[in-house]
């Protein structure tokens, strides 16, 4: 087992977009990674050394059990509730951007 000495960066994206098939689940729970040598700042990720890379899949039961451990701050019960369904309102808005248009002409917002 061999270990990393010194910094580095994980990188990652996803690429979302409606190709053919039913393939929402496999675009949105897969990311591309790599592994860059030392502290890369994003707008300085084409001088870098890769050093590993792969792709990380979340399965369905892994992200319901994920969903769990969501924490948010705030100073009263309603603003932490208000703040975690701002976050997923954005996330459902922008699979609705990708995928949604192809089913309804306007969206849910």
């Amino acid at each position: 087992m061999g270990f990393f000495r010194g910094s580095l960066t994980l990188s990652g994206f996803k690429d979302v977009k409606d190709d053919p098939g039913f393939d929402v689940w496999s675009d949105t729970s897969t990311l591309y990674t790599r592994l860059c040598k030392g502290y890369i700042k994003a707008e300085d990720e084409t001088q870098i050394e890769i050093v590993g890379a792969g792709i990380i899949n979340i399965h369905l039961l892994d992200f319901l059990k994920q969903l769990t451990t969501f924490r948010t701050e705030g100073a009263a019960n309603h603003a932490r509730a208000s703040a975690l369904t701002r976050f997923g309102i954005f996330f459902l808005g922008k699979l609705w951007d990708v995928y949604g248009n192809k089913v309804l002409l306007y969206g849910p917002y």
